[in-house]
Protein backbone atom coordinates (compact mmCIF):
# COMPACT_ATOMS: atom_id res chain seq x y z
CA UNK A 1 0.00 0.00 0.00
CA UNK A 2 1.63 3.09 -1.11
CA UNK A 3 1.76 6.46 1.30
CA UNK A 4 -1.34 8.92 1.12
CA UNK A 5 0.00 12.40 1.00
CA UNK A 6 -2.27 15.36 1.44
CA UNK A 7 -0.37 18.75 -0.45
CA UNK A 8 -1.35 21.67 1.47
CA UNK A 9 -1.31 25.42 -0.40
CA UNK A 10 -1.58 24.57 -4.11
CA UNK A 11 -0.54 27.65 -5.65
CA UNK A 12 -0.77 26.14 -9.33
CA UNK A 13 -4.73 27.09 -8.65
CA UNK A 14 -3.34 31.00 -8.93
CA UNK A 15 -2.64 30.66 -13.09
CA UNK A 16 1.16 31.33 -11.86
CA UNK A 17 3.86 29.47 -13.93
CA UNK A 18 6.56 29.56 -11.56
CA UNK A 19 3.81 28.18 -9.30
CA UNK A 20 2.67 25.77 -11.28
CA UNK A 21 6.05 24.24 -12.14
CA UNK A 22 7.16 24.13 -8.04
CA UNK A 23 3.71 22.27 -7.40
CA UNK A 24 4.01 19.90 -10.34
CA UNK A 25 7.94 18.84 -9.27
CA UNK A 26 6.59 18.53 -5.37
CA UNK A 27 4.40 16.17 -6.94
CA UNK A 28 6.26 13.99 -8.86
CA UNK A 29 9.30 13.91 -6.45
CA UNK A 30 7.07 12.42 -4.04
CA UNK A 31 4.61 10.43 -6.39
CA UNK A 32 8.24 8.94 -8.04
CA UNK A 33 9.54 7.67 -4.73
CA UNK A 34 5.87 5.62 -4.41
CA UNK A 35 3.56 8.34 -2.79
CA UNK A 36 0.19 8.87 -3.75
CA UNK A 37 -1.03 12.60 -3.44
CA UNK A 38 -4.38 11.78 -2.21
CA UNK A 39 -5.34 15.09 -2.63
CA UNK A 40 -4.08 18.77 -3.09
CA UNK A 41 -5.63 21.87 -0.50
CA UNK A 42 -5.50 25.09 -2.90
CA UNK A 43 -3.73 28.25 -1.45
CA UNK A 44 -5.52 30.42 0.85
CA UNK A 45 -8.21 28.15 1.60
CA UNK A 46 -10.42 28.22 4.60
CA UNK A 47 -9.43 23.80 5.32
CA UNK A 48 -10.25 23.91 9.09
CA UNK A 49 -14.07 25.12 7.69
CA UNK A 50 -13.92 22.70 5.15
CA UNK A 51 -15.74 18.91 5.96
CA UNK A 52 -14.37 17.31 2.30
CA UNK A 53 -10.51 19.17 3.35
CA UNK A 54 -11.26 17.93 6.93
CA UNK A 55 -12.16 14.28 5.46
CA UNK A 56 -8.90 14.50 2.97
CA UNK A 57 -6.49 15.00 5.52
CA UNK A 58 -7.92 12.49 7.95
CA UNK A 59 -7.71 9.60 5.30
CA UNK A 60 -3.67 10.52 4.75
CA UNK A 61 -0.20 9.20 6.65
CA UNK A 62 1.48 12.54 5.74
CA UNK A 63 0.50 16.36 5.45
CA UNK A 64 3.00 18.57 3.05
CA UNK A 65 2.85 22.37 3.10
CA UNK A 66 4.15 24.34 0.31
CA UNK A 67 5.58 27.34 2.24
CA UNK A 68 6.56 29.26 -0.87
CA UNK A 69 6.65 32.64 -0.36
CA UNK A 70 3.50 32.83 2.28
CA UNK A 71 5.03 32.39 5.58
CA UNK A 72 6.20 36.02 5.98
CA UNK A 73 4.80 39.09 8.68
CA UNK A 74 2.49 36.73 10.27
CA UNK A 75 0.23 36.95 7.79
CA UNK A 76 -3.15 35.45 8.33
CA UNK A 77 -3.74 32.96 5.78
CA UNK A 78 0.06 31.68 6.46
CA UNK A 79 -1.05 30.97 10.16
CA UNK A 80 -4.12 29.14 9.16
CA UNK A 81 -1.44 27.04 7.35
CA UNK A 82 0.29 26.29 10.47
CA UNK A 83 -2.63 25.52 12.81
CA UNK A 84 -2.59 21.86 11.34
CA UNK A 85 -0.37 21.10 14.02
CA UNK A 86 -2.69 21.55 16.61
CA UNK A 87 -5.93 19.92 14.94
CA UNK A 88 -7.22 16.85 15.47
CA UNK A 89 -7.68 15.85 12.21
CA UNK A 90 -3.71 15.69 11.92
CA UNK A 91 -3.07 13.48 15.08
CA UNK A 92 -1.18 10.62 14.03
CA UNK A 93 0.01 12.37 10.85
CA UNK A 94 3.87 13.41 9.83
CA UNK A 95 4.00 17.06 9.24
CA UNK A 96 6.46 18.54 6.91
CA UNK A 97 6.90 22.50 6.12
CA UNK A 98 8.67 22.48 2.85
CA UNK A 99 9.79 25.02 0.20
CA UNK A 100 9.21 27.87 2.81
CA UNK A 101 10.02 31.63 2.64
CA UNK A 102 9.83 32.43 6.26
CA UNK A 103 10.19 36.03 7.48
CA UNK A 104 9.27 38.57 10.21
CA UNK A 105 6.94 35.96 12.40
CA UNK A 106 5.98 36.26 15.61
CA UNK A 107 7.15 34.19 18.80
CA UNK A 108 3.60 32.75 18.92
CA UNK A 109 4.14 30.75 15.80
CA UNK A 110 7.10 28.72 17.72
CA UNK A 111 4.58 25.95 19.53
CA UNK A 112 3.66 25.24 15.56
CA UNK A 113 6.71 25.01 14.28
CA UNK A 114 8.05 22.41 17.03
CA UNK A 115 5.15 19.71 16.32
CA UNK A 116 6.36 20.24 12.70
CA UNK A 117 7.89 16.78 11.73
CA UNK A 118 10.22 18.21 9.01
CA UNK A 119 11.27 21.73 8.57
CA UNK A 120 12.67 22.66 5.17
CA UNK A 121 13.36 26.48 3.98
CA UNK A 122 14.22 27.46 0.44
CA UNK A 123 16.92 29.85 1.23
CA UNK A 124 19.59 30.21 3.75
CA UNK A 125 18.21 33.20 5.59
CA UNK A 126 14.43 31.64 6.32
CA UNK A 127 16.52 28.73 7.39
CA UNK A 128 18.22 30.77 10.10
CA UNK A 129 15.04 32.12 11.08
CA UNK A 130 13.10 28.94 11.16
CA UNK A 131 15.81 27.47 13.10
CA UNK A 132 15.30 30.67 15.93
CA UNK A 133 11.67 30.65 16.09
CA UNK A 134 11.77 26.43 16.37
CA UNK A 135 14.20 25.81 18.69
CA UNK A 136 16.31 23.10 15.99
CA UNK A 137 18.36 23.02 13.41
CA UNK A 138 16.47 23.69 9.97
CA UNK A 139 17.95 23.55 6.62
CA UNK A 140 17.21 24.94 3.27
CA UNK A 141 16.56 23.79 -0.56
CA UNK A 142 16.76 26.25 -3.32
CA UNK A 143 13.24 26.62 -4.78
CA UNK A 144 11.65 23.98 -6.04
CA UNK A 145 11.22 25.32 -9.55
CA UNK A 146 15.03 24.95 -10.43
CA UNK A 147 15.51 21.49 -9.18
CA UNK A 148 14.81 19.93 -12.38
CA UNK A 149 15.49 20.84 -15.91
CA UNK A 150 13.89 23.67 -17.94
CA UNK A 151 13.23 21.00 -20.37
CA UNK A 152 13.49 23.25 -23.41
CA UNK A 153 16.05 23.54 -26.76
CA UNK A 154 18.82 25.84 -26.19
CA UNK A 155 18.82 28.11 -29.48
CA UNK A 156 19.68 31.54 -30.89
CA UNK A 157 18.05 34.30 -28.81
CA UNK A 158 16.60 37.42 -29.31
CA UNK A 159 15.05 40.88 -28.06
CA UNK A 160 14.09 41.63 -24.14
CA UNK A 161 11.51 39.91 -21.97
CA UNK A 162 9.89 42.52 -19.32
CA UNK A 163 7.93 40.76 -16.75
CA UNK A 164 6.16 41.62 -13.83
CA UNK A 165 5.99 42.26 -10.29
CA UNK A 166 3.89 41.79 -7.49
CA UNK A 167 3.46 45.36 -6.10
CA UNK A 168 2.10 47.45 -8.46
CA UNK A 169 4.20 50.26 -8.44
CA UNK A 170 7.05 47.58 -9.57
CA UNK A 171 4.81 46.83 -12.30
CA UNK A 172 3.99 50.73 -13.23
CA UNK A 173 7.96 50.76 -13.71
CA UNK A 174 8.69 47.79 -15.61
CA UNK A 175 5.62 48.89 -18.20
CA UNK A 176 7.46 52.08 -18.31
CA UNK A 177 10.63 50.65 -19.18
CA UNK A 178 9.05 48.78 -21.99
CA UNK A 179 10.25 51.67 -24.51
CA UNK A 180 13.61 51.47 -23.68
CA UNK A 181 14.64 48.02 -25.18
CA UNK A 182 14.81 46.49 -28.47
CA UNK A 183 12.01 44.06 -29.66
CA UNK A 184 10.58 43.82 -25.88
CA UNK A 185 7.54 41.82 -25.15
CA UNK A 186 5.48 41.92 -22.03
CA UNK A 187 4.98 38.27 -21.08
CA UNK A 188 4.20 38.30 -16.90
CA UNK A 189 4.70 35.22 -14.98
CA UNK A 190 1.01 34.99 -14.04
CA UNK A 191 -1.60 34.38 -17.10
CA UNK A 192 -5.26 33.98 -18.83
CA UNK A 193 -6.49 30.78 -20.39
CA UNK A 194 -9.80 32.12 -21.68
CA UNK A 195 -9.60 31.46 -25.55
CA UNK A 196 -10.41 35.47 -25.97
CA UNK A 197 -7.43 36.49 -24.79
CA UNK A 198 -5.71 34.81 -28.06
CA UNK A 199 -8.24 36.11 -30.36
CA UNK A 200 -7.40 38.19 -33.29
CA UNK A 201 -8.34 42.12 -32.62
CA UNK A 202 -11.21 41.40 -29.87
CA UNK A 203 -7.87 39.51 -27.72
CA UNK A 204 -5.53 42.57 -28.96
CA UNK A 205 -7.86 45.29 -27.47
CA UNK A 206 -8.75 43.20 -24.06
CA UNK A 207 -4.67 42.77 -24.01
CA UNK A 208 -4.40 46.35 -24.04
CA UNK A 209 -7.28 47.34 -21.51
CA UNK A 210 -5.82 44.92 -18.68
CA UNK A 211 -1.93 46.27 -19.29
CA UNK A 212 -3.51 49.62 -18.10
CA UNK A 213 -5.42 48.30 -15.63
CA UNK A 214 -3.02 45.58 -14.17
CA UNK A 215 0.26 48.25 -14.74
CA UNK A 216 -1.08 51.43 -14.32
CA UNK A 217 0.13 52.72 -17.13
CA UNK A 218 -0.62 52.88 -21.01
CA UNK A 219 2.88 51.34 -22.07
CA UNK A 220 4.37 51.77 -25.80
CA UNK A 221 1.96 52.25 -28.58
CA UNK A 222 2.98 49.16 -29.72
CA UNK A 223 2.51 47.07 -27.33
CA UNK A 224 3.50 43.50 -27.60
CA UNK A 225 1.56 41.70 -24.39
CA UNK A 226 1.34 38.06 -24.46
CA UNK A 227 0.19 35.68 -21.87
CA UNK A 228 2.45 32.65 -22.63
CA UNK A 229 -0.62 29.67 -22.21
CA UNK A 230 1.68 27.18 -20.03
CA UNK A 231 4.59 26.33 -18.15
CA UNK A 232 6.30 25.13 -20.89
CA UNK A 233 5.43 27.93 -23.37
CA UNK A 234 6.75 30.20 -20.22
CA UNK A 235 10.27 29.06 -20.61
CA UNK A 236 10.80 29.01 -23.94
CA UNK A 237 9.87 32.92 -24.33
CA UNK A 238 12.33 33.49 -21.58
CA UNK A 239 14.86 30.63 -23.48
CA UNK A 240 15.02 32.59 -26.34
CA UNK A 241 15.17 36.38 -25.23
CA UNK A 242 18.25 38.16 -25.00
CA UNK A 243 17.60 39.96 -21.19
CA UNK A 244 14.57 39.24 -18.68
CA UNK A 245 13.58 42.28 -16.94
CA UNK A 246 11.26 41.24 -13.77
CA UNK A 247 9.96 41.80 -10.22
CA UNK A 248 8.84 38.25 -9.93
CA UNK A 249 10.83 35.74 -7.80
CA UNK A 250 9.74 32.84 -9.81
CA UNK A 251 10.21 34.66 -13.16
CA UNK A 252 14.27 34.94 -11.97
CA UNK A 253 14.05 30.89 -10.97
CA UNK A 254 13.52 30.70 -14.71
CA UNK A 255 15.93 33.32 -15.76
CA UNK A 256 18.55 31.01 -13.50
CA UNK A 257 17.21 27.26 -15.05
CA UNK A 258 17.10 28.58 -18.74
CA UNK A 259 20.49 30.80 -18.32
CA UNK A 260 18.76 33.92 -19.61
CA UNK A 261 20.08 37.32 -18.23
CA UNK A 262 18.32 39.35 -15.81
CA UNK A 263 17.53 42.40 -13.87
CA UNK A 264 15.78 42.13 -11.22
CA UNK A 265 13.27 44.40 -9.33
CA UNK A 266 13.37 42.73 -5.69
CA UNK A 267 10.13 42.74 -3.19
CA UNK A 268 9.39 43.94 0.16
CA UNK A 269 10.52 40.54 1.60
CA UNK A 270 14.20 40.22 -0.29
CA UNK A 271 13.72 37.00 -1.69
CA UNK A 272 15.18 37.95 -5.34
CA UNK A 273 18.25 39.28 -2.94
CA UNK A 274 18.13 35.99 -0.63
CA UNK A 275 17.98 33.49 -3.78
CA UNK A 276 20.69 35.12 -5.45
CA UNK A 277 22.90 35.54 -2.49
CA UNK A 278 22.58 31.84 -1.75
CA UNK A 279 23.45 30.54 -5.31
CA UNK A 280 26.56 32.80 -5.23
CA UNK A 281 25.36 35.34 -7.82
CA UNK A 282 25.40 38.20 -5.49
CA UNK A 283 23.42 41.81 -5.91
CA UNK A 284 24.84 43.48 -8.86
CA UNK A 285 21.52 42.43 -10.99
CA UNK A 286 18.80 43.76 -8.94
CA UNK A 287 18.18 47.45 -9.57
CA UNK A 288 15.27 49.82 -8.56
CA UNK A 289 12.36 50.96 -10.46
CA UNK A 290 14.15 54.37 -11.42
CA UNK A 291 17.14 52.08 -12.36
CA UNK A 292 15.20 50.87 -15.05
CA UNK A 293 14.91 53.96 -16.83
CA UNK A 294 19.16 54.74 -17.04
CA UNK A 295 20.48 50.98 -17.20
CA UNK A 296 21.85 49.99 -20.51
CA UNK A 297 18.99 49.05 -22.88
CA UNK A 298 21.54 46.79 -25.04
CA UNK A 299 20.92 43.31 -23.99
CA UNK A 300 24.69 42.48 -24.62
CA UNK A 301 25.89 45.00 -21.89
CA UNK A 302 24.15 42.42 -19.32
CA UNK A 303 24.95 39.07 -20.21
CA UNK A 304 26.48 36.72 -17.93
CA UNK A 305 29.84 36.65 -17.07
CA UNK A 306 31.79 33.69 -16.93
CA UNK A 307 32.05 33.35 -13.27
CA UNK A 308 28.40 34.03 -13.20
CA UNK A 309 28.08 30.53 -15.05
CA UNK A 310 29.77 28.43 -13.53
CA UNK A 311 27.86 29.84 -10.60
CA UNK A 312 24.51 28.92 -11.99
CA UNK A 313 25.60 25.35 -13.00
CA UNK A 314 26.87 24.87 -9.75
CA UNK A 315 23.47 25.73 -8.27
CA UNK A 316 21.09 24.15 -10.65
CA UNK A 317 23.09 20.62 -9.87
CA UNK A 318 22.78 21.65 -5.78
CA UNK A 319 19.13 22.37 -6.26
CA UNK A 320 18.51 18.77 -8.00
CA UNK A 321 20.60 17.18 -5.34
CA UNK A 322 18.68 18.35 -2.21
CA UNK A 323 15.59 18.57 -3.78
CA UNK A 324 16.40 14.66 -3.77
CA UNK A 325 17.22 14.27 -0.43
CA UNK A 326 14.66 16.25 0.69
CA UNK A 327 11.84 13.92 -1.05
CA UNK A 328 13.55 11.10 0.31
CA UNK A 329 13.43 12.50 3.26
CA UNK A 330 9.82 13.08 3.22
CA UNK A 331 9.17 9.52 2.46
CA UNK A 332 11.61 7.97 5.08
Amino acid sequence: MSTKVVLLNDTSTRYHHGCSRVIRLLRSGLEDRGATISATVPARANWPEDTAHLDQIRGADIVVINGEGTLHHGVDHAERLLRIADHPVAKGKKLCLVNALYDKNPESWRPYLERFDLLSARDSESARQMSSDSGRSVGWVPDLSLSADAGIASGPRHGVVVGDSVRIERRRDLARSLSRFPEPAFIPTKTLRQRVWRMPIVGDVLKRGLFAAYCASLGPAQLRFELALTEADYLRRIGEAELHVTGRFHAVCLSILTETPFLAVDSVSGKIARLLRDLGLGQDRIVTGADLMTVSPDPRDHAFLDQELVAIRRAREMAKAKAATLFDTILA
